[in-house]
């Protein structure tokens, strides 16, 4: 074999493997180092996003719905 069939060979044996060592990783799902993904909630009531600024109107939108949840800061009219 001449050097570019065997540097084309060498290269999907390796990509080959580093694509098969993802996907073998994560069909374990953190078993092989023991880690759990948790969602993160942004808020789950609209305590949870207070800003600390009087002049906004902090809402939780989707608050049942944990990955989904997002704070919304309204700017409150004439307020000083």
């Amino acid at each position: 074999m001449n050097y570019k069939t065997k540097s084309i060979i060498t290269v999907v044996i390796l990509v080959s493997f580093m694509v098969g060592t993802g996907v073998f990783i994560n069909n374990l799902e953190g078993t092989i180092t023991g880690s759990i993904v948790v969602p993160v909630c942004e808020c789950g009531e609209d305590a949870d996003c207070d800003d600390g600024d009087k002049c906004t109107g902090d809402i939780c939108l989707y608050a049942d719905d944990c990955e989904a949840s997002l704070c919304i800061h309204n700017e409150i009219e004439n307020c000083k």
